[in-house]
């Protein structure tokens, strides 16, 4: 059911601040344990989606899987407007759409990695697709949040080399969240979520400026490739730094 385009953040200009005096002490993360991006494009109003948000719930709970829910706005004159969708989530879907055969916009859709677009009701083909993709996966640079959360900080050096990428950050809500939906399709449903994405934004530094209003959300990174989608990788904050 359908829309995304990435909100950019501002952007802390090139600063005379060390890394070491910006980042907030946190444990190592392990760059051994590659991480499968799974976003689900899901809506309130669509009566297929809760199936997808379950099996997405369910994925979340692995150590080597990113779940990402991304609520789009297409479904919404249905009778009930998403209380958690974006216009650039929608664009973000049809971004994939257009890269990927044989896919067409639907929710509850799950994208493994930017590679391979799944019906998110059919939890078997869900894990089939995540074991498909593993290979595309590489580590990154841990990301850092500074001691008042007012900055993000990652090392690009190596990442800064790879044509045609786009380094990305994503600020999520953990959850669960629980909406009551009231009418449409799914009135009278108590729908529940994880990893619900509040923002995406391309990093064009090492560095950047993170709103008061996600300082409170965890964050993750991702390297894309913009020619066809794929994640190349993709890193989580530390836990140290979630509240």
């Amino acid at each position: 059911m359908n829309k995304t385009v990435l909100r950019i953040l501002a952007v802390v200009p090139a600063l005379a601040l060390t890394f070491a005096a910006l980042a907030h002490p946190v444990r190592a993360q392990d760059q051994s344990a590659l991480l499968t991006v799974v976003e689900l494009f899901t809506s309130q109003a669509c009566p297929r989606s809760p199936a997808g948000d379950h099996n997405l719930s369910a994925i979340a709970q692995r150590p080597d899987v990113l779940a990402l829910t991304f609520p789009v706005t297409y479904w919404d004159y249905l009778g009930w407007a998403d209380t958690f969708a974006l216009e650039e989530f929608t664009q973000r879907q049809k971004f994939y759409i257009e890269r990927l055969k044989d896919q067409w916009l639907y929710t509850p859709q799950a994208v493994v990695q930017g590679q391979q677009g799944v019906s998110a009701e059919d939890a078997e083909a869900l894990e089939v697709a995540i074991a498909n993709t593993r290979q595309l996966s590489q580590s990154l640079p841990t990301p850092r949040l500074s001691d008042d959360r007012s900055t993000l900080t990652i090392m690009q050096d190596r990442l800064t080399e790879q044509a045609n990428t786009v380094l990305q950050v994503v600020f999520f809500e953990r959850g669960p969240i629980t909406v009551e939906v009231t009418s449409g399709k799914n009135a009278g449903k108590t729908l529940s979520y994880v990893n619900v994405v509040r923002s995406l934004a391309e990093m064009n530094s090492d560095m950047l400026a993170v709103p008061e209003s996600l300082r409170d959300l965890s964050c993750a990174v991702l390297l894309q490739d913009q020619r066809d989608g794929t994640i190349l990788g993709a890193s989580v904050c530390p836990p140290a730094d979630i509240n």
